[in-house]
């Protein structure tokens, strides 16, 4: 920093407090020197804010009531200014925003602003717009962060506040609905969103961690995660945590066929009858009966499962609605108005007293079908279909290079949008932190991969045309003393 920029910040430092404390806010004053410092420090280091974003989402429920003073907010806000203003004076490369995902997103949106015009349902409509264009701005905070944002960090910062959020739904009884775990969420599947998305980052860090001290706190970690997953007693959270390893296990496959002797082959059969044994003896009977519940399901009639008979009835809601409006759908946000209107909405409701008729789809997917129609979804689509082939195409090249630590690192980040993108079809969260930051992770992934590729390509075509000029030139320098020749004759 040179010497007039700092007479320049501690000018307007003291003018600030001068201002705060003739204000009737006057107790703020103090943290105004705080506010700058941690300003300058996410300037500087621009990464630890999309690690902070990271690290606020599961515990948004410290805040609630406060709608306008989050921690999220008050570090996106900073953020916003942050990427603008290095973006303004050359600090962060242009370059780092350039991405082929724009096109799908720009869809998106052009889908949602259409859709809004149309809708019967402004304000609904319009706080949906406002949500996304929320979520793509936490797009490119996390994007223009470029290399400077690393994974391991990332993964800390989200298993630490998600395995917080579990501690708390341990030891108290103030964090749960009906009996089923919230976390600092308000909904059991949202926390069971974010305890599937821990899981396999957790895990890393177990695995690749120095010390072995280091590796029991990330175990342990792990532990609570998988007792606070049981506590939502969420069906989707284990199915989408059981695909997710299923992925990592496939990645592994190498090491793991090193156990595929008869002597380890026993042990996991002995430990596996032992682990059914424990699982029966310490799952919660209702856990146990909701899964069981789902061989007895019979669609939209399933009464017994109330859930599972509501979740069916989203599904012929959304079908009916994106045969009515196929191409731009019937108005973002507006599935909870249309589904109250329909006889699904009293039947399942869960209490007449105060009944609950305006709900969502439960699923991503099928709400931007009806409520977007073909193109929103389609748009949609292509970013998670594009997530994923990120994700595989670097931990191709991360192999190619005998990258191995680095593949892992790929792998599990990969197996962690696996989990989400999947969960999306029980939940409705296209918004969703998460989403965006893994999808802004996923270019940053791939992206020096492909420019070393690029770069290889462009070199080849540069020496394959030099080779050519070459040929060319000595291919004329033979008919040189001919043309001579004839011309002196």
């Amino acid at each position: 920093m040179s010497k007039s920029t700092g007479i320049l910040l501690g000018a307007l430092l003291a003018v600030v407090t001068g201002i705060t404390l003739m204000t009737p806010f006057y107790f703020v004053a103090p943290a105004v020197p705080l506010a700058l410092v941690g300003f300058l420090f996410l300037y500087r280091f621009p990464q630890y804010g999309v690690l902070a974003l990271i690290f606020f989402v599961p515990l948004e429920g410290l805040f609630a009531g406060n709608k306008l003073l989050t921690g999220s907010k008050l570090v996106g806000i900073a953020m916003v200014g942050i990427v603008g203003l290095r973006l303004l004076f050359g600090h962060t490369p242009l370059q780092n925003l350039k991405t082929r995902l724009w096109f799908p997103i720009g869809v998106l949106v052009a889908v949602f602003l259409v859709g809004t015009k149309l809708s019967p349902y402004q304000e609904l409509s319009e706080e949906m717009v406002k949500d996304l264009i929320t979520a793509i701005v936490i797009f490119v905070i996390a994007i223009a962060s470029g290399e400077e944002l690393k994974p391991r960090h990332l993964m800390i910062a989200l298993s630490l506040s998600v395995a917080i959020t579990a501690v708390l739904s341990l030891v108290t009884t103030n964090h749960a609905l009906e009996g089923r775990a919230t976390g600092l969420m308000t909904d059991p599947n949202y926390f069971a969103l974010l305890l599937v998305t821990a899981i396999p980052f957790t895990l890393y860090l177990v695995l690749h961690s120095r010390w072995l001290i280091e590796k029991a706190f990330w175990f342990a970690l792990v532990g609570f995660d998988f007792i606070a997953l049981q506590k939502t007693l969420s069906r989707s959270g284990l199915l989408v945590l059981v695909m997710a390893l299923m992925a990592l296990a496939w990645h592994y496959r190498a090491h793991l066929t090193q156990f595929l002797t008869p002597r380890y082959i026993g042990l996991f059969f002995a430990v596996s009858v032992v682990g059914v044994i424990l699982a029966a003896a310490l799952l919660p009977a209702e856990y146990v009966d909701r899964i069981l519940s789902l061989a007895n399901f019979s669609g939209v009639q399933s009464f017994e499962d109330r859930s599972l008979g509501r979740r069916t009835s989203y599904v012929v809601v959304g079908m009916k609605l994106f045969g009515e409006h196929p191409f731009l759908g019937a108005g973002p946000g507006c599935f909870p108005v249309y589904y109250s209107q329909s006889g699904f909405a009293t039947a399942f409701s869960e209490g007449m007293s105060d009944p609950e008729i305006f709900r969502r789809a439960h699923n991503t997917y099928l709400e931007l079908l009806a409520e977007t129609g073909f193109f929103g979804f389609s748009a949609f689509t292509l970013l998670v279909v594009a997530g994923l082939r990120n994700f595989y195409r670097a931990r191709h090249f991360a192999l190619k290079n005998g990258e191995r630590e680095h593949a892992n690192e790929i792998a599990h980040m990969g197996a962690t949008w696996l989990a989400l993108v999947i969960f999306l079809l029980f939940l409705s969260a296209t918004q969703h932190k998460y989403f965006w930051i893994l999808l802004a992770l996923s270019e940053l992934a791939v992206r020096p991969y492909l420019a070393k590729l690029t770069a290889s390509k462009d070199k080849k075509a540069a020496v394959s045309t030099q080779s050519s000029d070459e040929s060319s030139a000595s291919a004329s320098n033979r008919f040189l003393p001919s043309i001579k020749g004839n011309r002196a004759s």
